[in-house]
C-alpha cells in the first residue's frame, strides 16, 4: 500500500464503523472506528523483497485494538467473508498466543477450510499493525 493510499484511509477514518463482531444483538453503528489494521498476505520473493499479493484493511474500535494489544482475547477473522469471532483464552478448549488467527473459509461462509495464517503482534511487529502506528514512524 503506498503512502497516499494510507492518507486516504486516515481522511475517511471518521466515516467508517468497527467491522468486527461485538457479540449477538449489538449494532455496530455504535462502535466509530479510531484506526485499521492492515494485514498484508503475500510470500517472500527474496531475502529483500516481499511481494503483497492482498492487503486486508479492518476498521476497528477503540476497544477492539486495546484487547488486540492486550492477552486476554485472540480474534479469529475469516478474510474471505470478513466474518469474525472472539475468543476469550482462558476459557478456550485450546491455548492460543496469537492475537489473531486468519482464516481462508469459515463455518459462515464455506465447508471447506482453506487454511490458517496468525501473527503475534508483538513477535512480528510489522507483519500487521495498526495504521496510525504506521502514520507516525513515517512522520518521525
Amino acid at each position: 500500500m503506498n503512502e497516499i493510499d494510507k492518507l486516504q484511509l486516515m481522511a475517511d477514518l471518521g466515516h467508517e464503523l468497527c467491522e468486527l463482531n461485538h457479540g449477538p444483538n449489538v449494532r455496530k453503528e455504535n462502535f466509530p472506528a479510531s484506526d485499521y489494521i492492515i494485514m498484508p498476505f503475500g510470500y517472500a520473493e527474496n531475502q529483500v523483497t516481499d511481494v503483497a499479493v492482498r492487503e486486508m484493511v479492518v476498521p476497528v474500535c477503540y476497544d477492539c485494538a486495546t484487547a488486540l494489544l492486550g492477552n486476554k482475547w485472540t480474534l479469529l477473522y475469516c478474510f474471505e467473508c470478513c466474518s469474525s469471532q472472539w475468543v476469550y483464552r482462558k476459557l478456550a478448549k485450546n491455548s492460543y498466543r496469537h492475537h489473531i488467527l486468519w482464516l481462508r473459509g469459515c463455518p459462515h461462509c464455506t465447508n471447506e477450510f482453506g487454511g490458517l495464517y496468525f501473527n503475534d503482534l508483538q513477535a512480528v511487529g510489522d507483519s500487521v499493525a495498526f495504521l496510525k502506528d504506521h502514520m507516525n514512524r513515517i512522520a518521525a
